[in-house]
């Protein structure tokens, strides 16, 4: 039990003293060489999952649209991964900053994996929230978003 503590202190340690810069190179290098062997599950698991969590808290606070097409760029290369957090990052990213989600999915991005990831990733977050105005209104808005994508 105790060694869990400490991997899980150090994962933490990792993802909350992370620089944007660092944030950008590790989802760059991911984006630009998934598939190759070295970035399997252990790299996911170890550095892009704690790595998006960060990602989601500097957009989140910041509305950095630079690391948001960064972050979704990494998402068009590496979207036939099985992990989720991606979309559950791009979940939380909208339901946090919906404005700029939009802003770019309706334009540069618009692209059907990502409208894809973020349905997902919406879905997945808000499953069990209360049904509540908020919460609703942003339904209507990722599904809005969804349905102009073609």
């Amino acid at each position: 039990m105790k060694k869990i503590w400490i991997i899980l202190f150090f994962i933490s340690f990792q993802t909350f003293s992370q620089t944007k810069e660092e944030c950008i190179k590790i989802i760059t290098d991911y984006g630009n060489n998934y598939n190759k062997p070295e970035f399997s599950i252990d790299y996911v698991d170890q550095k892009i999952n704690p790595t998006l969590i960060k990602i989601q808290t500097l957009i989140c606070e910041t509305k950095d649209k630079e690391l948001l097409e960064i972050f979704l760029e990494m998402i068009i290369k590496s979207s036939g991964s099985a992990n989720e957090s991606p979309a559950d990052v791009l979940g939380n990213i909208f339901i946090c900053n919906p404005e700029i989600v939009e802003e770019q999915l309706k334009d540069k991005y618009r692209n059907h994996i990502l409208f894809d990831y973020l349905e997902l990733g919406f879905y997945n977050i808000t499953m069990h929230w209360p049904i509540n105005g908020k919460n609703t209104d942003l339904q209507i808005r990722m599904n809005k978003l969804i349905t102009q994508k073609d």
